[in-house]
């Protein structure tokens, strides 16, 4: 490491990608550690243990995401114009940083358990923002808080499943289907969840 680096962002970083590769389970502070050359308690000096890694991993993705969902709403327009703009930023993020999508699959399926006794996920204000946006669609707009937050969740699941589905499609399909599909899913997302407008 160098010696004008910040030594905690760096152990951020190198956790961010290596617990998007293998998940919670998959990474010791050990594996942290051996990736930058340093000792395991350089480690444990600045996070007490591999959960509070963790936690600062969980909040730098979530920063991204208040970034791409603040860039948007500071932007003019409403509505589906505004739905678009936030799905299309979403969506090439997620095609441009496959890591925070690996993260969101990898935290939902590893930690049940921990996520239910969270009085606060680390995206919570992300998925409050998205719904938000919704809401102001015609769709949404008289709908009851619990259907506008499912049509939330299952739009930012498709762009999130389709990001880290590029093998698994070009196996099923081929380049020249994925290539297309790439091309028109956002057009087909935003046609699905800005309707009626």
């Amino acid at each position: 490491m160098a010696k004008d680096e910040n030594p905690r962002q760096k152990f951020i970083d190198v956790a961010y990608k290596l617990f998007s590769e293998r998940g919670f389970y998959g990474v010791s502070l050990n594996d942290v550690a051996k990736e930058i050359g340093v000792s395991k308690q350089a480690i444990i000096y600045h996070f007490r243990t591999k959960e509070a890694l963790y936690a600062a991993v969980l909040g730098k993705m979530a920063g991204h995401f208040d970034e791409v969902v603040g860039r948007v709403r500071a932007q003019e327009g409403t509505g589906v114009a505004r739905l678009e703009a936030v799905l299309g930023a979403l969506h090439r993020h997620m095609q441009d940083c496959p890591e925070d999508a690996r993260l969101i699959m990898r935290e939902l399926l590893d930690n049940p358990d921990r996520a239910k006794t969270s009085q606060k996920w680390f995206l919570r204000g992300f998925l409050d923002d998205m719904v938000e946006v919704m809401r102001e669609t015609p769709l949404y707009a008289g709908q009851s808080d619990d259907a506008v937050a499912s049509a939330a969740y299952q739009a930012i699941g498709a762009i999130n499943y389709f990001a880290i589905s590029d093998a698994t499609l070009v196996g099923v399909w081929g380049e020249g289907r994925l290539a297309g599909m790439k091309e028109s899913f956002l057009s087909a997302l935003v046609a699905r969840e800005g309707r009626d407008s």
